[in-house]
């Protein structure tokens, strides 16, 4: 059976899933890297969706950076009772709710910025329905509206590239583990439990932007942003950040709307 909604579902409200979520929201929080993307793309006073949010590490981090309108929101039930629990502990007032990134439950131009953090947008499976949270992020943002996520991207360290060549030659044999969709996929064991998660190349997230109809602004590999703890490196393998854009609206980012981003990686 393929890797589907019901999969990710099972994964996310797993006991361990929830557990090791939990624990970051005190245990870790925001990154280095986190507060310096974030405060620079993500409008201080604006209306923020944290998509993807867990027990509420980064809702919660943006909180303290006071940001004062935020909704979290997640696929699975049992993050959110957490991060509803974890509010409620805080006396915050911070609302959390269910909800699916490829049929958000919101009016179009609801939003000032979407954040979908720790590699989430690539935790949905197949590119189509990726590309459909995508469009979702962009009817949800007002014009102009940013949008900033994370990935990781199986070209940039050396250490993976072995394993991918041997993976492509599998998907060419067509020995790939069938329960994946498209080369790229894979399927881990942590801590008793299955995830799954697509690690792309850059080009393939320049393409998903361009049929979504978002405008990059910049993309940044986290090492080039900060140096991060030894628990984030831990928590988190080295990643992409990315900003883009709902058009229309004022113009500010480094490039100029509709301006084609860099060749590199």
């Amino acid at each position: 059976m393929k890797v589907d909604r019901g999969f990710l579902l099972e994964s996310f409200s797993h006991p361990a899933a929830v557990r090791t979520y939990s624990l970051a929201v005190a245990g870790i929080g925001l990154w280095r890297s986190e507060r310096i993307f974030f405060g620079k793309h993500l409008p201080r006073e604006g209306r923020i969706l944290d998509l993807g949010c867990g027990a509420g590490r980064t809702t919660f981090g943006l909180h303290a950076m006071r940001y004062p309108h935020l909704l979290g929101v997640d696929l699975s039930p049992a993050m959110i009772r957490e991060a509803r629990s974890f509010a409620a502990r805080r006396g915050l007032k911070i609302p959390f709710r269910v909800g699916d990134a490829c049929r958000l439950p919101f009016q179009p131009g609801s939003f000032d910025a979407c954040l979908f953090s720790f590699n989430g947008l690539m935790q949905i499976p197949r590119r189509s329905s990726r590309i459909r949270a995508l469009r979702e992020v962009r009817r949800v943002l007002v014009p102009g509206g940013r949008f900033v996520f994370t990935t990781h991207d199986r070209l940039r360290e050396a250490r993976w590239r072995p394993l991918w060549r041997k993976e492509r030659a599998r998907w060419k044999a067509g020995k790939q583990d069938l329960r994946l969709h498209e080369f790229g996929d894979g399927i881990f064991e942590d801590e008793g439990r299955l995830m799954f998660i697509h690690i792309p190349d850059r080009r393939e997230i320049l393409e998903c932007l361009r049929a979504a109809r978002l405008e990059w602004i910049e993309d940044q590999w986290r090492p080039d942003l900060a140096r991060e703890s030894k628990a984030v490196r831990q928590f988190s393998a080295e990643c992409r950040f990315w900003a883009a854009r709902k058009p229309g609206g004022p113009t500010s980012s480094p490039t100029a709307a509709g301006a084609s981003p860099p060749g590199r990686g």
